[in-house]
């Protein structure tokens, strides 16, 4: 049976309305639209339409989904690859036109060193990695593939900024089970198709500078919305 990213990305490019849930491991779930990964640049938010500014060089979008990010960056002349775990966004992304994209996972980079100026990860691929330790691994990682000059521009949520009662029980919950509250295990569910439980781990500023010091990077500005954020990693 298809996962459900996979055919979520796939709608998405040809255009067919939907919503998908994302379903918590405490039992919440949210509504989201399935055309929004197929969104123009004038539909991002804020934080990520100032972020896209700082892209130079050649670029790897991680998590590249249905290639909102990537096809916009390619249109505007940038050399760019896209990677994602989900077979059925790479297929999308080849269905819209772009011209280099690959199925691999972010925690098995494989490239040469040195070899891209920019990394973008937008909608929370921060966290795609899970827990700190495989997020600092990832960002080693993405300190040896690119140039001395690289940067990442990274997206990601601050868990402190809510006063929803659900998402404060969650974050306690977190807590005594020796979590960070912005640790969340979730699972997507799209028409008769339910995935995996996955880790997602959402960084406040702080604690995504703190991830990045540990693995030579440093956070050198942050493009602040409501909850949302992007910030710009430079190596230190």
């Amino acid at each position: 049976m298809s996962d459900p990213w996979d055919e979520i990305m796939k709608d998405a490019v040809k255009g067919i309305p939907g919503e998908y849930i994302i379903e918590r491991d405490d039992g919440r779930e949210e509504i989201l639209s399935v055309i929004d990964y197929d969104a123009s640049l004038l539909e991002w938010n804020e934080p990520e339409r100032l972020g896209i500014q700082h892209v130079r060089g050649k670029v790897l979008d991680i998590g590249c989904g249905a290639g909102r990010v990537a096809l916009f960056l390619q249109n505007q002349g940038h050399e760019i690859v896209g990677i994602d775990s989900s077979p059925g966004a790479i297929e999308a992304c080849k269905m819209k036109g772009l011209r280099e994209a690959y199925i691999m996972s972010v925690d098995n980079l494989d490239f040469p060193d040195a070899v891209f100026d920019t990394v973008i990860m937008y909608g929370n691929n921060f966290g795609l990695s899970g827990d700190d330790k495989n997020i600092v691994g990832m960002l080693e990682s993405l300190h040896i593939i690119t140039t001395s000059e690289g940067i990442i521009i990274a997206g990601s949520a601050d868990v402190e900024k809510t006063n929803d009662q659900s998402h404060l029980d969650y974050h306690q919950r977190n807590l005594e089970m020796n979590r960070p509250k912005g640790l969340i295990r979730l699972r997507v569910k799209y028409k008769d198709l339910v995935g995996d439980w996955s880790d997602l781990r959402l960084a406040s500023p702080q604690e995504m500078r703190s991830l990045a010091e540990k693995a030579g990077w440093k956070l050198s500005r942050v493009y602040d919305g409501e909850g949302s954020f992007v910030g710009i990693l430079t190596k230190s």
